[in-house]
Order: C-alpha cells, then sequence, then structure tokens
C-alpha cells in the first residue's frame, strides 16, 4: 500500500511538543549563540519579520498558534534535523483558517480501502466547498445517523482524530472533510473539483489498479449513498452515464453479474447499474470478507436487508389476497414507495407492484408524489 507523510499535503500548520521547540531552540543557540544570527543567516531575505520569527519558536505561542509547516521544515533543514523526526513530534495540525483540526495524528497517512472508500463517498453524495481565499473541502451530506458518523469514523481510521468545532448530529446533516485532509485526495487520484461532481465525475484509474477490496469498498459507498435493494438486485441510478459504466465496469471485474438500465420518459436522464440475483450472492460474500478486515467498510442497515433478502425469495407464497389488507393499513398511517413496502412486509419488490397495481385499479388507494424516482403512494 502507498503511504503518505505530512509534508505531502497542503496548506499545513502544526502545533508541535514543546520539547521538540526546545530542542529547535538549544540547537540554534548551540550553533549561533542568539536567534538573531540564525535569522540573519537564513531568512532576513525572506518576507517574515524578525519578531514574528521569533514568536513562532516560543513555546507559549506555538502553544496558542498554529505555525507554518513550511517554516519548521526549513528551520529543521538549516539544523540538521529530519523532517522525520519534525513529524514525529506533531500533536495536532490543520490548514489556516480552518477550525477544524486533526489530533493525535496518524503518519504515515496509509493509502487503504477506507481511504478509497471515503473518496466514493465524496463523490456519491460529497461536494466541493470552495469559499474566497480558503483551499477546497468535501462536504457529506447524508441524513442517516449511522452513514454520517461512519463517514466521520472513516476519516479518523485513516488521518487520526479529527476535532469537528460545533458539531451536533441531531442537527446537523452536512459534515466536513478538513481542507487539509481534503488536498490529499486530489492530489492521490489526481483530480480536480469537477472530478468530484456527480454529473461529471468518473471512477479514477488507480481504483481498477487495485485488488477487489478496494473496488468492493467503493461499491459499498455507492450502495450507502445511492443505491436501493430488493430481493432480485442491487440498484445505484445516477444522473451520470459514464459514472454507471464505470461501477458495471467494477461489478465485470469482480464478476458480479451486473447489467445496465436506462431510464425512460421524465427520468430518460438517468441511468443505473443493477447488481442481479446471483452478482448480489457473490457481492455479499466479497462484502463479508473486507468487512472482516476493515470494520468500518460496513453497509450497515442496507447490508441486512441484502442479508434478508436472500431469504424473500424462497417464499413459496408471493401474492397472498391478505397482503393487500397490509399494505393497505400501512398506507392509512405512512405515504411510503413500492421499495420501503417491500421493505417493511418482507416481500420482493414486483410482489409489492402486482398488488399495488390492483389496489390502483380498484381506487383503494393513490399516487401522492411523482417527483421522485420512486413514486409514493397513500390511502
Amino acid at each position: 500500500m502507498e503511504d503518505y507523510n505530512l509534508w505531502d499535503l497542503e496548506g499545513v500548520h502544526v502545533k508541535v511538543k514543546d520539547c521538540f521547540l526546545k530542542k529547535i531552540n538549544n540547537k540554534i543557540f548551540s550553533k549561533f549563540k542568539v536567534k538573531r544570527d540564525f535569522y540573519n543567516q537564513y531568512f532576513k531575505e525572506s518576507n517574515l519579520p524578525f519578531y514574528v520569527f521569533k514568536n513562532m519558536l516560543k513555546s507559549f505561542y506555538c502553544s496558542k498558534f498554529y505555525v507554518p509547516l513550511e517554516f519548521l521544515l526549513n528551520v529543521c533543514d538549516y539544523l540538521d534535523l529530519s523532517k522525520e523526526e519534525l513529524q514525529k513530534n506533531v500533536i495536532s495540525y490543520k490548514s489556516q483558517g480552518s477550525v477544524n483540526f486533526i489530533d493525535k495524528p496518524i503518519f504515515p497517512i496509509i493509502i487503504n480501502p477506507v481511504f478509497d472508500m471515503i473518496y466514493a463517498h465524496n463523490i456519491g453524495d460529497g461536494t466541493v466547498s470552495i469559499a474566497k481565499n480558503r483551499a477546497p473541502y468535501f462536504a457529506y451530506r447524508q441524513f442517516n445517523r449511522f452513514y454520517r458518523e461512519a463517514y466521520l469514523k472513516k476519516i479518523d481510521f485513516v488521518f487520526g482524530n479529527v476535532i469537528h468545532k460545533q458539531i451536533n448530529f441531531k442537527d446537523i446533516t452536512r459534515v466536513r472533510c478538513p481542507s487539509v485532509l481534503s488536498s490529499l485526495f486530489f492530489k492521490y487520484y489526481e483530480l480536480d473539483d469537477r472530478g468530484f461532481l456527480s454529473e461529471t465525475a468518473r471512477i479514477s484509474s488507480r481504483i481498477f489498479e487495485k485488488g477487489f477490496e478496494s473496488m468492493v469498498a467503493v461499491l459499498c459507498a455507492f450502495i450507502i449513498d445511492e443505491g436501493y435493494i430488493d430481493s432480485t438486485q442491487i440498484s445505484i441510478v445516477l444522473k451520470n452515464h459514464l459514472l454507471v459504466e464505470d461501477l458495471k465496469k467494477i461489478c465485470d471485474r469482480l464478476e458480479y453479474g451486473a447489467s445496465i438500465v436506462h431510464k425512460q420518459g421524465d427520468y430518460k436522464d438517468y441511468s443505473g447499474v443493477s447488481i442481479l440475483r446471483n452478482g448480489m450472492k457473490r457481492f455479499y460474500e466479497d462484502y463479508v470478507k473486507v468487512n472482516k478486515k476493515y470494520s468500518l467498510i460496513d453497509l450497515g442497515v442496507k447490508g441486512e436487508r441484502i442479508r434478508n433478502s436472500f431469504n424473500i425469495i424462497n417464499r413459496q407464497i408471493i401474492r397472498v389476497k391478505g397482503n393487500q389488507d397490509l399494505i393497505i393499513s400501512l398506507l392509512k398511517n405512512e405515504r411510503l414507495s413500492v421499495n420501503q413496502l417491500a421493505n417493511r412486509i418482507n416481500m420482493t419488490r414486483q410482489g409489492v407492484r402486482y398488488h399495488i397495481h390492483n389496489l390502483l385499479n380498484d381506487g383503494k388507494i393513490r399516487i401522492i408524489d411523482k417527483a421522485q424516482l420512486n413514486w409514493i403512494y397513500g390511502v
């Protein structure tokens, strides 16, 4: 697996251990007697004023403020201190102007399947935020609390403990990947912001160059963000035909028996990749293997739906007349789609559609909302 170090990131500001700062100052005094001489030799020609230079080497200042990594790298280089030693003594880091920071950082940063899954989430339900005078960062919109927290746990697993200011999961559904970390995704996958936009994104060639674990991780992210499951297939529907073809390519590589479906009518701009019945079983077996190695690659409730779907198809009777009464009773209390009804009553989507068709013809239920890909029904 590839790995990256702190100096591979962009716009980094750091806090270092006080003992290491003392070591730097002792080296300066040993070689130059006074800081002014050290400054005159190496920093005078720069735009860095001497008083700022002095402050950035003081314990009190460094305990309160973050110092540019580039400055400390230069200082260490001039004093024959390795950048690896500097990295070991970093206690937290962030980008300039960011309110979020990484505490107890993990170095080197390992590019593993969890990293690839974060990348896929940043395409699926992510956005690229570009603010004035700030580096771009990823924001992830997820209304399901389990998946929202899982996204942040994946970032912590790869990079260290990310401290998010004023996050309340009961109120906030859009969480951030700090810009200092976001920069590595742009760098590693060799993409600009368009490479992460839902309508222009493609699966990076780097994913196809890896083993099955990374490809499974990417599929899991899209199933969480854009997929739905019933007893006969897993479907991922997107408004990006080329991205759908990339997902189909992953399925073909892993021999999941998938097909592409192009929507019609009002949804002609959409297409989807469907992992069919036999492919579902093979995918789920691979997913279980990857989940055992990387527990954060977790499909949550959607994984349970896939597992439960293997039992639904074995039901001897799927169109029992009494199921119509059950559907009506559910729709009296809630407005639901075919997929939601299928999950509630443990029935195939096709079986639910059969009953919905008859109930509509009998005038016992009605269509509430056609504005979504999955129509909503009620009484």
